[in-house]
């Protein structure tokens, strides 16, 4: 008998199983997942992202079933944003906030979901009652507090007040520092309460001015008032946004003599005097700073 046949058939056989082998392998092999979880989309709140804290750092529950949500918590972060995300995914943090927002754009990602605990506020029943909320930068430093940041996170706290029935007061929305027994001092001095709870409370505009100088630019300073450091300046002209407006040192211009201050960015202001705004002072559903 002839031993091509029998070789062919084996040849065939040994080609078959490699090919069904390295079918089957690429049909069940799992994609590479995301590390982080950044991608998968919140379900209890649609603007964020997913990415699930370690198990290690917060309590399983059945909220508000099982504790009643009656307050939400302010944190400062000490830290950058994806910094903050990764920790709580890390077992050995033994903390966890719910949600945490990013400085440049109001981005959220969410790392615990709300019906859980969350391991944020140093104080368990204030844990097991609150929904904790992060923010990125440094209690020192108020550049990372932007207006992207605040009206992201008063949307969400507005958000969460509305479904949880949490009255919009600052005996119910708090800062860390302000749990009893905190050892934190977060979201610290700069963080300004005026300004976020007028945005909780649905106080939301933003207005324009159009600036009136006699030189051909306009000095922008960091703080509501004349003493402030020069930051940069505006041309005559120009159409700024107005996020918030504040009461600083009295100044006269083309407009008349006030000391209503207006801040068109980032601790970024200038008078009220040298902008043509159509409100005599404060703009309607423009908030106070």
């Amino acid at each position: 008998m002839s031993v091509r046949p029998i070789l062919r058939g084996r040849l065939l056989l040994a080609l078959t199983t490699a090919l069904t082998t390295a079918l089957t392998v690429a049909v069940v092999a799992p994609a590479a997942a995301d590390p982080s979880g950044i991608g998968t989309l919140s379900t209890d709140y649609g603007p964020a992202a997913w990415a699930p804290a370690s198990t290690s750092n917060y309590t399983v529950a059945s909220r508000p079933g099982s504790h009643q949500v009656t307050r939400v918590v302010i944190h400062t972060a000490q830290g950058s944003y994806s910094g903050t995300v990764n920790w709580f995914q890390n077992p050995a943090a033994q903390a966890s906030a719910h949600y945490t927002f990013r400085s440049s754009d109001g981005a959220v990602t969410q790392s615990v979901r709300e019906k859980d605990i969350a391991w944020h506020a140093g104080n368990w029943t204030y844990n097991t009652q609150s929904i904790g909320i992060e923010h990125e930068g440094y209690v020192d430093n108020a550049a990372w507090l932007t207006d992207a940041m605040y009206r992201a996170s008063a949307a969400l706290t507005r958000n969460l007040a509305n479904r949880y029935g949490i009255p919009k007061t600052r005996a119910h929305i708090i800062g860390h520092n302000e749990v009893p027994g905190a050892t934190h001092t977060d979201p610290g001095p700069n963080w300004n309460w005026t300004y976020y709870m007028q945005l909780v409370n649905g106080i939301t505009g933003v207005g324009s001015g159009t600036v009136s100088t006699s030189a051909s630019t306009l000095n922008v300073r960091s703080g509501p008032g004349a003493s402030y450091p020069v930051v940069g300046s505006v041309p005559d002209g120009a159409t700024v946004a107005i996020y918030c407006q504040a009461v600083g040192s009295t100044v006269t211009g083309p407009y008349g003599t006030t000391s209503v201050w207006n801040r068109i960015g980032t601790n970024r202001y200038v008078s009220d005097a040298y902008l043509l705004t159509g409100h005599d002072g404060y703009i309607p559903n423009v908030p106070r700073c």
